[in-house]
């Protein structure tokens, strides 16, 4: 569907942010350069980033399963849960965590920005819905002009389903970039069900939890890219290739994981429910890991059109080249 361009001002907006995102991300680099020189050998110790929600079921899997501390008895594997992509690209940038896992956005702006990761794998397809519970919301044309929007930051993948329904409903992409607030899901839910905020731009568990609680969506990420992937793995190559232990079983943790989320959701789901520590029970995890629009996956999808769509907005200054967002590997064979 064609639109019109982005208004000035929104796209001035918009490149002063691409630019703050940059000059933010090279001080990061540039300061880290050189923090892990001389370091030579495999690392003793492995930080693994991840955010809340079972967009990360995959890792929360290996995690409950402790499938890594097995097979690596001589290496300390952390797990380290936070609010945002942006939050663990930071933390990859300054070395304190090696393997991170968030939506395609976050991590292509780190690419653009020089961050020198590249993606491991994929981890699922899953349609990212804006919940609203004012009934008489239908789409982003009946929001409130001082509404505010959650996701966990104005660069999540959560941006990009908004800003292309904004481009489209609106006749600007930028229209609702103000609205948006930086919240994690957690808290994003009790904001909405509270009535603090108008809409939040969230997945599973919290859409289902916020439908209970009387949300319904308004835009859905499926109807704009198609069936893409949600969240995918992130790693710097040359620290895969420092540590070829960590990798080879991490590979195969990876598709282990997978294969039981796949073919033996009953089990999966107690182990979520577990590493929930009661917040989900197994058949409200089942429920939500074999909904029809979940889809438990390795091999990224859509990447190249987050990729472009950034571009055309602004949000990257250039579309990288495939090259430099995969990892050579089994999971990559056929990525998008």
């Amino acid at each position: 569907m064609s639109h019109r361009g982005p208004r000035q001002g929104s796209r001035r907006g918009v490149r002063s942010l691409a630019a703050v995102f940059a000059a933010t991300l090279l001080t990061g680099v540039l300061a880290a350069c050189g923090a892990g020189a001389g370091d030579d050998g495999p690392a003793e110790t492995i930080t693994i980033g991840y955010q809340p929600g079972l967009g990360y079921a995959t890792l929360l899997v290996i995690k409950e399963q402790k499938t890594l501390e097995k097979a690596l008895p001589d290496t300390e594997i952390k797990w380290q849960e936070l609010d945002s992509g942006g939050a663990l690209r930071d933390a990859v940038i300054a070395g304190d965590v090696q393997v991170a896992s968030m939506g395609a956005s976050p991590f292509l702006v780190g690419v653009d920005a020089g961050v020198g990761w590249k993606t491991v794998a994929a981890m699922n397809q899953m349609n990212l819905q804006l919940m609203v519970k004012d009934p008489s919301i239908k789409s982003l044309k009946d929001l409130p002009k001082d509404a505010k929007i959650a996701m966990p930051a104005p660069d999540s993948i959560q941006s990009l389903p908004l800003r292309k329904a904004a481009g489209e409903q609106l006749g600007d992409p930028h229209a609702l970039d103000k609205n948006i607030v930086g919240m994690g899901h957690p808290d994003g839910l009790q904001a909405l069900v509270s009535g603090q905020i108008a809409g939040h731009l969230t997945a599973p568990p919290f859409v289902a939890q916020e439908a209970e609680a009387g949300a319904h969506p308004i835009l859905k990420s499926y109807d704009l890219f198609g069936r893409t992937t949600f969240n995918a793995i992130y790693a710097k190559p040359d620290f895969l290739d420092a540590n070829p232990d960590f990798t080879k079983a991490f590979y195969a943790a990876l598709k282990e994981s997978n294969t039981l989320l796949t073919d033996d959701p009953d089990k999966a789901a107690e182990l979520l429910s577990a590493e929930s520590e009661g917040e989900l029970t197994a058949a409200e995890v089942k429920t939500q890991i074999t909904d029809p629009d979940v889809t438990w996956s390795l091999t990224p999808t859509g990447f190249g059109e987050f990729a472009d769509f950034m571009e055309s907005v602004e949000m990257i200054k250039k579309s990288p080249a495939t090259e430099d967002i995969y990892v050579d590997n089994e999971f990559n064979t056929d990525a998008s």
